[in-house]
């Protein structure tokens, strides 16, 4: 399916039900403020049928299934219609309310928007973005309810240790598989950061499969974090995957940590993105940290990548060694159950998302005047943009992937299909309710489904 026509139907399925939900708002308060509603509409105009009236209001629906409209008297979508044209329609709509008179039935004493007061019209302005943040709630109680896929168990991998970090010290390499973690089996990574947090002053002791071996390996915790003045550490963006036949596949490795894009220096996903965006078709070199070296390595960027893939053909992203013990971590052949949440449970988690979301879109300004956000990543985006996003997380819900996409960084994230692993980053902020402990929130690949089954077909956040 075409990008167009993704858009257009993502359109369609999501920001049809939210703009209705949003001028049901209106709606409602045009009620309570006693304004005259003529027509409540589903889609816009021309109308294809007159549903049925009531309370003076007709209720329609309209052929083009772009949302829908609220007209009170004085208005004509958008704009007031003058007091001449004002008056004509409180003429026709009073000379109707006659008729429902003569049969008996209750009328309507007409009320036009601009004679509802300033407090009663900062009311109705204000109502659609108040239904939509009810809406929003009712949404991620449902969803929480009906149950969402939760990983029970997976292949905890070692993504890579930091330079002179204790984990580098203790021999542990990058693809070692972690079996146990302090006589408990590591499920998932979660856990994992879970224990290294447990274990700040004392040994973390580990059985490793690397290879046909299984070993134990002991390691003892840094006497100050590893990661402050000198050691070599670096944060820089994490690559945590590659893509079949981009020009990332022959010369990044899962684990390098990119650190500079010629001579800029990367610290956000955000930074490498606009970097490599800026300069499709031509020569750049990324400075790369590979267990413990520094390497330089020349690529270019593509100007027109395969469908679902980046410039680079890598997923990234910002993962944070843990300061005591210096590994990062992976989940791989994740197996997942479905979930539901009890009443409570929902209710709980959707407040604390839905204040999560909000929490991020008024710190915006703020994060843009301490230089945290870039002007690229802070923008509003039209309906048009709306769709368009929607439409690359219809393609990514298309793949089989039965994971939500969040991303703890910027503002969009670009989900691509790709057969790959999965692989949830440990260490780092959480960025919300359901992202266990230690874990960044930030999904780079799935290949399960719930009940326990596993499928080789996954979706990636393709940033690159």
């Amino acid at each position: 399916m075409g990008d167009f026509l993704l858009a257009v139907v993502a359109f369609l399925i999501v920001l049809g039900p939210l703009v209705l939900i949003h001028e049901f708002g209106h709606f409602i308060a045009l009620r309570l403020t006693g304004v005259t509603v003529l027509e409540f509409g589903i889609g816009f105009p021309p109308r294809a049928l007159k549903l049925f009236e009531r309370n003076g209001t007709i209720f329609s629906l309209n052929w083009l299934p772009i949302g829908g409209f609220v007209r009170p008297l004085g208005e004509d979508f958008v704009k007031p219609t003058g007091e001449e044209s004002t008056e004509k329609e409180r003429e026709l709509f009073e000379a109707h309310q006659a008729e429902l008179a003569a049969e008996g039935k209750p009328i309507i004493k007409t009320k036009s928007l601009m004679e509802a007061t300033p407090l009663q019209r900062i009311f109705f302005l204000s109502a659609g973005i108040v239904m939509n943040l009810i809406g929003a709630f009712v949404i991620l109680v449902i969803a929480a309810m009906i149950g969402r896929p939760t990983p029970i168990s997976s292949t905890v991998t070692v993504l890579s240790t930091a330079k002179n970090s204790p984990a580098q010290a203790a021999g542990l390499l990058p693809g070692d598989i972690i079996t146990e973690v302090n006589g408990q089996p590591a499920l998932l990574p979660s856990q994992l950061a879970t224990v290294m947090k447990q274990s700040a002053n004392r040994p973390l002791n580990l059985t490793i499969k690397r290879g046909d071996q299984t070993l134990p390996i002991t390691i003892q915790p840094a006497d100050v974090p590893f990661d402050a003045g000198g050691n070599g550490v670096s944060d820089g963006i994490v690559v945590l995957d590659r893509a079949k036949n981009s020009p990332a596949e022959a010369v990044l490795q899962e684990g390098d940590r990119i650190t500079k894009a010629d001579d800029t220096a990367i610290n956000s996903t955000s930074a490498l993105i606009k970097y490599v965006t800026d300069h499709a078709g031509k020569p750049i070199t990324l400075t790369v940290m590979r267990g413990g070296d520094t390497l330089t390595i020349s690529i270019v960027p593509r100007t027109n990548p395969p469908a679902g893939q980046g410039a680079l053909g890598i997923s990234i992203s910002e993962i944070a060694y843990d300061p005591t013990f210096g590994l990062d971590a992976v989940g791989k052949d994740v197996v997942t159950q479905n979930i539901p949440a009890s009443f409570g449970d929902a209710i709980s988690g959707a407040w604390q998302e839905e204040g999560d979301i909000m929490g991020r879109i008024l710190s915006a300004p703020v994060q843009f005047f301490r230089g945290q956000l870039s002007a690229q990543e802070a923008r509003p985006i039209s309906a048009v943009g709306i769709a368009q996003v929607s439409g690359q997380i219809l393609q990514h819900r298309a793949c089989g992937d039965e994971f939500a996409a969040h991303s703890s960084v910027g503002w969009r994230a670009y989900p691509v299909c790709a057969h790959r692993d999965i692989a949830w980053q440990a260490h780092g902020p959480r960025t919300g309710r359901n992202d266990p402990p230690g874990w960044t929130g930030v999904l780079v690949g799935a290949n399960a489904h719930p009940g326990g089954q596993r499928h080789s077909q996954s979706c990636q956040l393709d940033f690159t």
